[in-house]
C-alpha cells in the first residue's frame, strides 16, 4: 500500500568486508529506489561492537529520507538491501556486511513481532544517536515525548571511538521539504 510521504530516520551499519563501500552501496540503493527520497546522510562513527560479541569494530551512520512505503514495506526493503550486499544473519549481535534499522518513522509507534518502531535499543546507543542528532536535533521520541539529545545526555557507556574524517555521497534531491 502505497501511503504519502512521511520522513524516516535509518541507522545504517557495517563490521564486516570493505565497510566503507559497504555504508555507500546502501546509500546507493535507496537512493535508487523510486519509493524513497534520500535528504541527507550523517557522518560516519567508528565505534564499538554492541551486544556483547567479540568482533572489529563498526562504521555507523545515519540517513533522514522520505518515503512512500508503510513501515512494513521499508523493512522488507531494507531487508532486500541487506541482501544484496551480502549480509548472512547468523548472530543476533555478530558481524554483518550492513544492518540497516529503522529507527524512527514519523512519530508512528509499533510493537509488532517482526517490526518496533521506535527502535528499542536506540537510546542506548550514541552510534545511533549521534549521528541521528547531526540529522535532526528535534527529533523526539514518540514513546516518551522526550528529546533524543535527553538520551545522549542520559548514557552511561559509549561505544564511539572517533569521527570518521570521510563522508559518504549522495545526489542531493532538489525539492522543497514539507514536514
Amino acid at each position: 500500500m502505497k501511503t504519502p510521504f512521511q520522513i524516516c530516520y535509518i541507522a545504517l551499519g557495517s563490521n564486516k568486508g570493505n565497510k566503507f563501500d559497504n555504508l555507500q552501496k546502501a546509500i546507493k540503493f535507496l537512493e535508487d529506489d523510486k519509493n524513497i527520497r534520500l535528504l541527507n546522510v550523517a557522518s560516519i562513527y567508528e565505534s564499538k561492537p554492541y551486544g556483547g560479541i567479540y568482533q572489529d569494530n563498526f562504521l555507523n551512520t545515519a540517513v533522514e529520507v522520505l518515503t512512500s512505503l508503510d513501515p512494513f514495506e521499508l523493512l522488507q526493503q531494507l531487508k532486500e538491501i541487506e541482501v544484496l550486499i551480502g549480509r548472512e544473519n547468523l548472530d543476533k549481535w555478530g558481524p554483518r556486511e550492513i544492518d540497516l534499522d529503522i529507527i524512527f518513522y514519523e512519530n508512528f509507534l509499533i510493537d509488532d513481532k517482526i517490526l518496533k518502531i521506535p527502535h528499542p535499543d536506540f537510546h542506548l546507543r550514541d552510534f545511533v544517536l549521534v549521528p541521528l542528532i547531526e540529522l535532526n536535533d528535534k527529533i523526539f521520541d514518540p514513546l516518551s515525548g522526550k528529546p533524543i539529545t535527553y538520551f545522549l545526555d542520559k548514557l552511561e557507556n559509549s561505544f564511539i571511538l572517533r569521527k570518521i574524517n570521510k563522508s559518504l555521497s549522495f545526489k542531493e534531491k532538489l525539492f522543497e521539504k514539507k514536514y
